[in-house]
């Protein structure tokens, strides 16, 4: 067991006067298998966040879609009414089209900043393949 440890561990538990013994790899070990397991939990719950801001991302963009296609109903069905009839139909529909659209506008901008925050969370983190290769290679 002592062959696959890192030399400047050992080097520092000698240093701080730290006994080497059977207990203490065991501590160490569990030690490295509680901060891989932190390490991958934060991980996933950096993916999982991304995910949440990825379906506020869809939403968003299905929202600024009803705007516009109300817009083209209203375009379409222009020759079977008269403006000045339906002026406060069209108002208030207007206000509500600029509604929808301000509403997807913040939720599609509001999850691209998240997601972004969110990539760069994950790249702080260490690689996964390493964590992973580390954590099988701790089993044997």
């Amino acid at each position: 067991m002592v062959e696959n440890r890192n030399l400047k561990t050992l080097y520092s538990k000698t240093n701080e006067g730290t006994t080497l013994t059977a207990n203490t790899y065991e501590n160490d070990d569990r030690t490295e298998l509680s901060n891989m397991r932190t390490s991958l939990a934060f991980i996933r719950t950096i993916d999982a966040e991304k995910r949440t801001h990825l379906a506020e991302l869809r939403t968003g963009i299905g929202m600024l879609t009803i705007p516009l296609s109300l817009l083209t109903i209203l375009i379409a069905t222009s020759n079977y009414y008269s403006v000045s009839d339906v002026l406060t139909l069209i108002a208030g529909l207007a206000i509500g089209i600029v509604i929808l659209l301000l509403i997807g506008a913040h939720l599609v901008f509001s999850s691209l900043r998240k997601i972004r925050g969110d990539d760069r969370l994950r790249t702080a983190c260490d690689d996964l393949s390493n964590l992973v290769a580390e954590f099988n290679n701790h089993d044997e």
